[in-house]
């Protein structure tokens, strides 16, 4: 059986610029991903329009992570298995 390390993921929902979204953070870095499915870096000049919601449960935002990281079949093919 493989342990596979999991990273410290926030997320939370949000409005930005008027549009439902969620913030997530991870590996030092913020994404907003909206609800349509696309996916931007976070930068200092949105913060002025993001109204923080509330906490995302630990299921979405994994789902969040992985769409992020290219999609389930990406990270099935490239996730790196601690097998000993």
């Amino acid at each position: 059986m493989a342990t596979v390390a999991q990273p410290a993921i926030k997320a939370k929902f949000a409005l930005v610029y008027d549009e439902p979204a969620r913030i997530v953070k991870g590996d030092g870095r913020f994404f907003v991903v909206y609800d349509d499915g696309h996916i931007e870096d976070f930068e200092v000049e949105m913060a002025p329009f993001v109204v923080v919601l509330s906490d995302v449960s630990t299921a979405e935002t994994q789902a969040m992570w992985d769409r992020v990281n290219g999609g389930a079949a990406w990270i099935c093919t490239h996730r790196s298995q601690g097998v000993s």
